[in-house]
């Protein structure tokens, strides 16, 4: 199975950190001709077979899989022509603008029959998947609290109005809720599913959101989920029921570990650790190989039903 990588920034960075181990025949990379020098550059580096500077040459290549990791408001139009080419597709988060773009993606790829995955990498880490199970041990839900808060490296030049970077570009689609409140929301939606209504409350600078808060209604609990690239904190978050509450450290985006603490004080607390010195990605693409060579279908539809009602809820609360 052949991989083409789109993009050059730093989460592509990442990827080609640990890629070779997943045990792809070859990986291939392609950015604009602007980027060429940079493109070589990574090839060298991390021994990649083939530099592309124009994308239908990499989508006339014999690649089976095309990695999407560009800015947001790219993701529909580059991910509807790798799948026109026939190619499966992993798009990097959020996986497109709007649920009208997602339906269209979900059609085009049914039709052409590849897969279409999002880039969301918490469903397939060791500690979530042990999670959803162990939040039932919680008893009926109250509150959640899900925080991923994190000052970008960018806030300081985009506050001097130096450098409108894509994250906080509204052109881009940039801004708190699609970059970092995303992992907030799909943690909560394949824990709970779609909740009944959202709001969401913003801080807002030149017509983007730095930092916001959006509220879930799921009826008998409320799930609060906060994203903020102006500020940070620690952590944990939490997730409190009747019967005790579930620690997550430090947040839900590349969590390893969390705890059970139970109300009963006889209850020994439940400590989770699964880290096991693997990059926080490695499973993602791990389980996407798996599901294409295996052709999954149903492991393929759960995905894609997480990544819906992500995307739903943040067009709810736009």
């Amino acid at each position: 199975m052949k991989l083409g990588m789109v993009g050059n920034g730093m989460i592509v960075q990442e990827i080609l950190g640990f890629i070779d181990e997943v045990g792809f025949e070859e990986i291939r990379i392609c950015g604009r001709k602007s980027s060429e020098e940079k493109l070589n550059s990574l090839a060298e580096k991390y021994h990649l077979s083939n530099v592309y500077t124009d994308y239908d040459e990499l989508l006339k290549s014999d690649v089976d899989v095309v990695y999407i990791g560009i800015l947001n408001d790219l993701h529909f139009e580059y991910a509807k022509a790798a799948i026109e080419a026939k190619k499966h597709v992993i798009c990097e988060k959020p996986i497109t603008i709007n649920i009208t773009q997602l339906e269209d993606l979900n059609e085009l790829a049914s039709k052409n029959n590849v897969f279409l995955f999002e880039a969301m990498s918490i469903y397939h880490m060791p500690a979530y998947k042990q999670l959803q199970k162990d939040v039932k041990l919680v008893g009926d839900i109250k509150i959640c609290n899900f925080n991923y808060s994190q000052m970008s490296s960018r806030y300081k030049n985009f506050k001097e109005g130096k450098t409108l970077p894509g994250v906080f570009d509204p052109k881009h689609y940039g801004g708190a809720l699609r970059d970092l409140n995303i992992y907030n929301i799909s943690a909560m939606v394949g824990l709970f599913g779609m909740p009944k209504k959202v709001s969401y409350n913003a801080n807002m600078e030149k017509d983007i959101d730095t930092s916001g808060i959006l509220i879930a209604d799921y009826g008998s609990f409320k799930c609060i989920c906060t994203g903020a690239k102006d500020c940070s904190t620690p952590g944990p978050s939490t997730i409190q029921g009747v019967d005790g509450t579930v620690c997550i450290y430090p947040h839900v985006n590349g969590m390893t570990e969390y705890d059970v603490l139970f109300n009963d004080k006889e209850t020994d607390t439940k400590e989770v650790d699964l880290s096991d010195g693997s990059h926080r990605l490695y499973f993602e693409f791990v389980e996407f190989k798996r599901i294409i060579e295996e052709h999954d279908t149903e492991a393929a539809k759960q995905l894609m039903q997480y990544s819906t009602w992500a995307i739903q809820v943040i067009d709810e609360a736009i």
